[in-house]
Formats: C-alpha cells, structure tokens, sequence
C-alpha cells in the first residue's frame, strides 16, 4: 500500500516547472496564489493551457480535468460558442463596459428568469459570495432582524458570514444539535458570531427548536440545498425547513452557486420543488467569466431599488453586467436551457458515478460516492453522510492518498474538493479515468 507520502514524492518528480514558479510566486503573492482555493501543499499546479475536458501543466503532464475551475465550466474549456459570443460582442458592441444601462442586462435577466423554477427578479453580481452577501442584506432589509441562521459545513463565499462554521475544528463545533457559531476567518467581529446562529443539516427538528428559541433576532435562513457533493439532502427536509421559515415570517435563501443547473436543468430548486425566497447563483450562468446573481421575489429585489420611497438596500458595482460577461453567459444559457440535453449529462455522470462505486467495493476501498448530478464527491468512509459531523468520520489519511495518487495520474481534482464533470467529458475521458482509478485504489489499499 502506498502512501500520501509516496504520491507526493512522485507528484513532485513530475511537476518541477510547477514548483520552481511556486517558489517565484512566493516572493510577491502570499502563500504564491491570488486565492486561498487555489492553493494546496507542497504546491498547487501551474497550469499552462486547457481545451474541452483537458488542461496541461507548465511542465507538459496531461490531465483529464475534474476541477473544471471549480465548477463553472460546465460546457468545459474554451467552448466554441462561448468564446464566438465574447468575439462577436466586440464588434457588435466595440466596448467591454458602457457604465450605462444596455440591452444585453434585459436580455440576459429576462432569459436566467425563464430557466428557474423561482418567480421574480434578478439583480446581476460579479461572484456568487456578492450574490450571497447581498441575499442576506435583502433578509436582513426585509424582516429588520440582523440575525442570521446558517448551516454548520455549508460555504457561502469568501466574506466573514460565508465561511463562518464553515469548516470548524471538531473541538469547536458543540453540541451536534446546538453547533458553535465559529469564526472561519481572522477578523471576523464578535457582534457576528453573536448575531449567526448555526443549525444542523438534516435534523429539522433540532433546527425547528432552534429557530422557534430565536425567532425574535433571526431574520434570514441560508443554506446549499445540495451542499457541495459531500453529503445528501434527506427527502423531506426542505420542504420542512420551507414550512418552518414560512411560518416564522423569515426569508429562505438557496445558495445554488455550486449546484445551480449541475444537479440538473432548473438546479436542486427544480428537483426537490421547494421555493425559496431568493436563490443565488454564481460561476456557472457566466460561462467561465465573473458574475453571480440574486434571484427571487420581487418585494425583496425591488429592495436595492434606488427609487424605492423609504431608502435602498445599497448594491451597485461598475462591473456589474459588463458586454462580454453576459454575452458568455447568454451562450452558455442557450445551450443550458436544452433540458433533454442537460438531463442526459446528468444522467451519463450519475453512471460513472455509479462506476467509480463499483471499483471502490471491488478493491474493499471503505469509500462511498456522494452528490447529486454533475457534482460528486469520493469520500473515504463507508458510513452515509448527512451532515458536517459525519464527514469527520472520513479517514484523512486514505483520502489524502488519493487525492495526490489522481494528480499523478492525470486526474485533475484539487485535493480534497468534489469532482465536476462537463457536457465535454467523452466516453473516453470517462474510461480512461476509470481505469486511472482502478490503479489508485489497488495502490492505496
């Protein structure tokens, strides 16, 4: 059996372009990355070109890519008509950005819209933590209560709110049934912790006694309907939690950046039936450039108005809705409303998911696949997950052999990060990284 040791040695062996511009970076980017995502030891990848289902490193290594920018790419890398859509909006439009109102925002919002299960409005952000920020100042607007109510696990982008009790120490969290509010980030003030109230995935009961005990100061409840292919949503428990917030007067937020239109054509929303409030979306409705949304109930939306008679929730930014960010996600928007398309990905990744099962059960790999559609994790414990605490259960030490054994052998999955399949990823791509895995679990155990 090998060891994370031993596939670090050889990712090392491999990958010396990689760290001899690591050890440049670290003289003028902290940690030598531009995001804290982007790094892993004893380096990350330094990627050098990319093209359909595939990238190459800056020293040649091939890889079939499950990362997929974390997600966005859904139609993978350098899309024809995406990048057609970005040439053409040139010569259409001969600007990147108006700082004015342009057909292209009604265009796109009017179109989003008509591929959501949520009724309602659309406000443009650059990112999905923009989105997700604004939905909580919408809630907070909304009901006149600060107070926010988070699940333990769940990410919701980079600002203090979103990593709170994203990913505590165990010795942190509490009572599985009462989690700690815990700071995910150094300057996060206390009034914060205060003010966030953290609930347990799954357990509606526990989460009904804590929303009741703080009704008076809770306003908002945000959550990953799906929380980002690690563990599953128990039947039944958002529509609970829907009836639950409904009937205390707070607003319901879905954070779908992750699983909007990869667990299927009208994203987790659509498949479990349940409305939100206001839903956030991110990454993917841009194909590969910045942008994030809120959408959802008009009273909210019509809340950052600023001809509203009773003042404004503030939201602007230059960049929002800028010529070639909408006209990629207007490309990717029209092959994404293909419902029967989106429907077959989905349905060819849940058979490969169900492969990759397989080989984890042939060679006794204590593993399990998790996710919905087109995002899935490979966790390394046979128990089911439904929760933060029971992802603890996993064995690190497996899991981080295997992380470091795809790297060196032409996976691309950031350690420790769920795999993202894209409507580009062939019968061959899938075959080949089947017979990969079957190596690294015959290694590994």
């Amino acid at each position: 059996m090998k060891s994370s040791a031993e596939f670090k040695a050889l990712y090392a062996a491999k990958t010396p372009a990689s760290r001899a511009l690591s050890e440049r970076a670290l003289r003028t980017l902290p940690a030598g990355v531009v995001a804290n995502v982007k790094y892993f030891p004893p380096y990350p990848l330094f990627m050098q070109r990319a093209g359909g289902s595939h990238v190459w490193d800056v020293d040649g290594n091939e890889y079939v890519d499950y990362c997929l920018a974390f997600g966005p790419l859904i139609l993978g890398h350098g899309h024809p008509a995406v990048a057609r859509a970005v040439q053409e909006s040139f010569e259409k439009w001969g600007t990147t950005i108006f700082g004015t109102p342009h057909e292209l925002e009604v265009t796109y919002a009017e179109k989003l819209l008509s591929m959501l299960p949520v009724a309602g409005k659309v406000r443009v952000t650059n990112s999905g933590s923009e989105a997700t920020y604004l939905a909580m100042q919408l809630g907070r607007a909304a009901t006149g209560k600060p107070g926010i109510a988070r699940f333990e696990g769940h990410y919701h982008g980079w600002h203090y709110e979103g990593v709170l009790s994203n990913a505590p120490r165990s010795a942190e969290c509490g009572d599985p049934r009462r989690p700690a509010s815990v700071a995910g980030s150094l300057g996060t003030p206390a009034s914060l912790l205060d003010e966030t109230l953290v609930l347990p995935f799954n357990d509606l009961e526990a989460c009904t006694a804590l929303l009741t005990e703080n009704r008076e100061r809770i306003g908002t409840v945000i959550l990953e309907p799906v929380p980002r292919a690690f563990y599953d949503t128990d039947p039944g428990f958002l529509d609970g939690l829907r009836a639950l917030t409904t009937n205390l007067g707070m607003v319901l937020v879905f954070d779908e950046v992750m699983s909007g239109f990869r667990t299927g054509p009208r994203g987790a929303t659509g498949i479990f039936g349940v409305e939100p409030d206001l839903l956030t979306l991110g990454k993917i409705i841009g194909g590969g450039f910045p942008i994030g949304a809120v959408v959802g109930r008009p009273d909210l939306l019509d809340l950052t108005s600023p001809t509203s008679a009773g003042g404004s929730v503030f939201h602007s930014g230059t960049f929002n809705g800028t010529v070639q960010v909408l006209a990629a996600g207007l490309a990717t928007l029209d092959i994404l409303s293909d419902e029967p398309l989106v429907r077959s990905f989905c349905d060819r990744t849940e058979a490969f998911k169900a492969d990759i099962g397989r080989l984890l059960e042939s060679h006794r790999i204590p593993g399990r696949v998790a996710g919905m559609g087109a995002n899935f994790g490979v966790m390394m414990t046979p128990s089911p997950i439904r929760n933060y605490r029971d992802l603890q259960s996993e064995d690190a030490a497996l899991r981080e052999a295997f992380d470091y054994a795809c790297l060196t052998e032409g996976i691309y999955v950031h350690p420790h990060k769920p795999f993202y399949t894209s409507l580009v990823h062939s019968d061959q791509d899938y075959e080949s990284t089947l017979r990969a895995l079957d190596r690294i679990f015959a290694a590994i155990h």
